[in-house]
């Protein structure tokens, strides 16, 4: 402790007994002045709670405390990992229904021209004709979709230019045989033929050309089926899942179709039957009675092709009266080089078809 002088104690004693004079000499509430004691004594002891809860809370410490830490604490102390955010997931999109707008009509759409020509090549003094080039033309001469219009322009052209290239030739052979010996053996003649089918979507085309010269026949047969919307060249292969068991059930539909209709030709033989001949009103004479023949025509099954007998099947989509039923028309040529052909029905054989084949033959 330290020492205070005398002179100095004195006058710490002086200032006490003046303090305690003055509180004398005045009037003061003792109780009152206890409560605000009491009141700012309990003030300053919140305000030190609410200090040591925020140092508490935020983890900060004294600065004049020393925490001492020993190396084993140290090494055992391990970081907390840092939580991840968990994403939110992305939404699925919305799902737009386009069902009203799959409806297509083609029909009125496409505009095919078949145009019938004939011309022939002579000599130059006219005494002499050496071929004849007669059949039609196929055009598509008016569609929405150009590009398909061209597409199908292309290759009906090009098989035309084969059958008119086919027919230039066989005029130079026949002129030079002219020029050559004066006359000409036999005259010889190209014939180009289209025929087409559609259902509405799909458009196919039988292309044949011939060339004869006296009795020698050569032939050229060509096939394609377009979808009308795209304009793309459609193969079997294309549109059904099945082509070998599809061509083999048209073949013997084929077939069936030939002989239903080989037999409507056949008139069914008619037995006599007796016809009443009017009797005069006075006479009890019994009528009498008159035969009606009948020339029956038969034929003969083994004479139609079989299934087993066509070498090339053509299936095209065709039109159907009937609602709900889907035909195609089956072209068949048999070994003989007879070209046949019919309409079936292919429902039955739905399965067959893929999803493009679908839309294309069941339109």
């Amino acid at each position: 402790m330290k020492k205070l002088e005398g002179n100095k104690l004195v006058a710490l004693l002086l200032s006490a007994g003046m303090a305690t004079t003055l509180l004398a000499a005045c009037s003061v509430n003792t109780d009152q002045l206890g409560q605000g004691i009491s009141d700012l004594g309990g003030a300053f002891q919140t305000t030190a709670v609410q200090e040591k809860t925020a140092t508490e809370t935020t983890g900060e410490t004294d600065p004049d405390e020393t925490t001492t830490v020993t190396e084993e604490s140290t090494a055992e102390t391990t970081a907390a990992p840092t939580p991840t955010s968990t994403p939110s997931p992305t939404p699925l999109p919305q799902r737009v229904d386009f069902s009203d707008y799959t409806e297509i009509d083609l029909t009125d759409s496409f505009k095919v021209t078949v145009e019938e020509f004939e011309e022939s090549a002579h000599s130059d003094d006219d005494t002499a004709e050496f071929a004849v080039f007669t059949g039609n033309r196929l055009v598509i001469t008016d569609a929405d979709n150009e590009t398909a219009r061209d597409a199908i322009n292309l290759i009906v052209d090009g098989f035309y230019a084969q059958a008119e290239g086919a027919y230039q030739n066989l005029v130079a052979q026949l002129k030079a045989e002219y020029m050559t010996n004066g006359v000409i053996e036999n005259t010889g003649s190209v014939y180009v033929n289209f025929e087409y089918v559609t259902n509405g979507r799909a458009l196919s085309v039988l292309m044949i050309y011939a060339v004869t010269v006296g009795d020698k026949m050569d032939r050229t047969v060509d096939f394609a089926t377009f979808d009308m919307l795209t304009g793309h060249y459609i193969t079997l292969n294309s549109v059904v899942t099945d082509t070998d068991g599809l061509e083999r059930a048209c073949k013997a539909a084929l077939a069936d179709a030939i002989k239903a209709k080989a037999l409507e030709t056949v008139q069914p033989q008619v037995t006599a039957t007796p016809t009443p001949t009017p009797a005069a009103v006075t006479t009890t004479t019994a009528p009498v009675t008159t035969t009606e023949t009948t020339v029956v025509e038969t034929i003969n099954e083994d004479d139609l092709p079989k299934a087993a007998d066509f070498e090339v099947i053509y299936i095209a989509p065709a039109a159907s009266e009937t609602e709900g039923v889907h035909m195609v028309t089956v072209i068949g040529i048999a070994k003989d080089g007879i070209i046949y052909e019919a309409d079936v029905e292919i429902d039955s054989y739905a399965e067959s078809f893929n999803r493009y084949g679908t839309s294309v033959f069941f339109a």
